[in-house]
């Protein structure tokens, strides 16, 4: 399963450690929507689903976690490159 990235929106910056909101197709049957990425002060990044009255709406095994973690910083890195190139 590779994760596709549909839709990545960095927020702004106050948001704590979150860096970006992003949407996800998984084996291209399943697709989740508004999962945060966020980095941590040694640099390493971790996804985490929406919450609803505290509680998460999904949960992911470590190496799909890991899969997607992955992506969604590739995407979000790619934006930079872009902008960067544009600006």
């Amino acid at each position: 399963m590779s994760p596709k990235i549909l839709s990545i929106r960095p927020v702004p910056s106050g948001a704590g450690r979150t860096i970006a909101r992003f949407d996800v197709e998984l084996g291209g049957n399943i697709r989740l929507y508004g999962l945060l990425l966020r980095e941590f002060p040694d640099g390493t990044r971790r996804i985490v689903g929406p919450q609803s009255d505290g509680r998460h709406f999904v949960t992911f095994l470590p190496c799909i976690a890991a899969e997607i973690t992955s992506a969604a910083s590739r995407e979000l890195e790619g934006q930079h490159a872009e902008y960067r190139r544009t600006a």
